[in-house]
């Protein structure tokens, strides 16, 4: 069987196209700082419940990729704005009413969803990257493609993607009504569940989003390697985001080479490792520890310093 080739600007020229038809796409999140949420991961199963519900309430957009997570979420979607926020405040309500029924006290009056335009193919590539790295990012027993509420492990991964498409576990009105306690969602029984909670696959456009990418190997590149990118998404919506030793290093050394002109961190003048010590901390939230490894610079030095605030 002949495997069609096609150029760099051939694919480009695809996936453009693609975001030209999937426009206007959005990425809709809540603030990190809110209380918890998801305690039990039968929570996580109501949650993703909820939100599969929900998205196909509205069949005008889509959802691309989205992760859940204990006291926020990243959702990256097309469709119309007002469509979009309405999605979100169903989802909002019916997990208000959830919480409320087994007697938790979060009030999610507070919890506000934002929406960021997303205006260009490039910019969409990082955000559906970033809402996949989210559970990797606070769970240090989890990678990009094990983290179980959300899309991420479906990307260019065809074994999950047939274990849930031939899952014989299928969702029933019982299942919807303990959590709903309304007949508004009995028509979507019978869609396919997995560990009790109904597959990112049936609601979501994982096709679509994995054709934004040139390849698999752009996606991987993405997700596991393009740290300014992710720090830059970081800054804009005022998140923390924390960096695996790996990904720090190829960051810096990069920075390294750029501003200095070597390769090595640990080779830096003593004045130029005190400026970027100061950047891996506020700009990378590296930790004293993360700093001193790879600068080979002393804690106690380091500690003084953002003691002092210098």
């Amino acid at each position: 069987m002949t495997t069609l080739r096609y150029t760099f600007a051939e694919k480009e020229a695809r996936c453009e196209t693609l975001f030209r038809e999937l426009s206007p796409c959005w990425h809709l999140y809540t603030a990190e700082n809110f209380e918890i949420i998801f305690v039990t991961d039968d929570d996580f199963r109501v949650g993703m419940l909820l939100i599969a519900l929900c998205a196909m309430s509205f069949p005008g957009i889509k959802i691309l990729a989205f992760q859940l997570m204990n006291n926020h979420l990243h959702i990256t979607l097309s469709g119309k704005k007002d469509d979009c926020c309405a999605f979100f405040h169903m989802f909002r309500h019916r997990l208000q009413m959830y919480l409320k029924g087994i007697g938790r006290t979060v009030d999610l009056s507070r919890w506000e969803e934002k929406l960021n335009a997303i205006e260009d193919l490039d910019y969409l590539r990082t955000v559906i990257a970033y809402t996949n790295r989210n559970g990797f990012l606070v769970d240090p027993d989890e990678t990009p493609f094990t983290y179980r509420w959300g899309t991420n492990r479906f990307f260019f991964n065809q074994d999950a993607v047939s274990w849930h498409s031939h899952s014989k576990e299928k969702l029933t009105v019982r299942q919807i009504r303990n959590v709903i306690h309304s007949g508004a969602f009995d028509h979507m029984a019978l869609l396919n569940v997995v560990d009790g909670y109904i597959s990112p696959i049936v609601f979501c456009d994982i096709t679509a989003a994995m054709a934004l990418y040139r390849d698999g190997h752009h996606y991987f590149h993405l997700i596991s390697r393009d740290v300014e990118g992710q720090r830059k998404i970081a800054a804009e919506l005022g998140e923390l985001v924390y960096y695996t030793d790996n990904e720090l290093f190829a960051a810096i050394v990069s920075i390294c080479r750029k501003d200095y002109g070597i390769g090595k961190p640990s080779a830096l003048p003593s004045d130029a490792k005190l400026a970027l010590a100061r950047r891996m901390h506020f700009e990378y939230n590296a930790t004293d520890k993360q700093i001193a490894r790879i600068l080979r610079v002393d804690r106690d030095i380091l500690r003084a310093m953002f003691l002092s605030g210098r």
